[in-house]
């Protein structure tokens, strides 16, 4: 059964994370402006995510540990829009221990900085511009719970910059709304274009789709693997 909330949040809470999650998934932003306020609210991020029922962090590691199966402690993840660790916390405990995070919130990672949970932080958009890191560094790149929004407009070459840091046989591991991988969905059909044409120029290939019950808010979600195949 899908629950919007947890059974735990006071009705309090609930309040204060719709107010939250209202504020940060607001469509009509511009990009800078919707960085700004996951900073604003970053102290309060945690709490309404837990009130939410979000279980994306969850499902994204438990993806990761079946792609990695052995030597985890050895295998180099980055974490694109990592925010305030969440994910981090579900990889630990599957035991990956080589992480960086990257997020354009500087609020958000702050937060993450005061849990310890990466080796390196990096406040960083994607887009046209190019990465400040070398090619083939990292064996997976997750990414859970990016803004829809933000992902939607992002340029082609902005995935070919992860795809470019990530190594051959390596993993992108991306987990968001169901909707975002549906057919059904017209607003996200140009990503899921951008996403085939990547696969068609034999820069990755998809090897994994998991639909998932109680991503967020009761709704399901959907976790897609990559494997970098250049």
């Amino acid at each position: 059964m899908s629950e919007e909330h947890s059974p735990d949040g006071t009705g309090e809470e609930k309040v204060d994370a719709q107010a939250v999650f209202e504020k940060i998934s607001d469509k009509n932003e511009e990009d800078t402006c919707i960085y700004a306020r996951y900073s604003e609210t970053s102290e309060q991020y945690d709490m309404t995510v837990v009130v939410h029922n979000y279980n994306g962090p969850r499902e994204t590691a438990a993806i990761a540990a079946e792609c990695f199966t052995t030597n985890r402690d050895n295998v180099y993840i980055l974490d694109v829009a990592a925010g305030t660790g969440l994910c981090a916390v579900e990889l630990r405990k599957h035991g990956f221990l080589k992480m960086d995070a990257m997020d354009a919130s500087p609020g958000m990672l702050d937060r993450a900085k005061e849990k310890g949970l990466y080796d390196r932080y990096t406040v960083g958009i994607l887009g046209e511009n190019t990465l400040d890191t070398l090619t083939d560094t990292y064996d997976a790149i997750v990414m859970c719970g990016f803004s829809i929004e933000i992902m939607q407009r992002l340029p082609i070459i902005a995935f070919e910059e992860l795809i470019r840091i990530v190594k051959k046989g390596g993993y992108i591991i991306n987990t968001g709304w169901a909707t975002m991988f549906s057919d059904d969905d017209a607003k996200s059909e140009d990503l899921r274009r951008k996403f085939k044409i990547l696969e068609e120029q034999g820069k990755w290939k998809l090897v994994q789709l998991k639909r998932f019950h109680n991503y967020f808010k009761g709704y399901d979600g959907t976790v897609s693997v990559h494997m970098i195949c250049t």
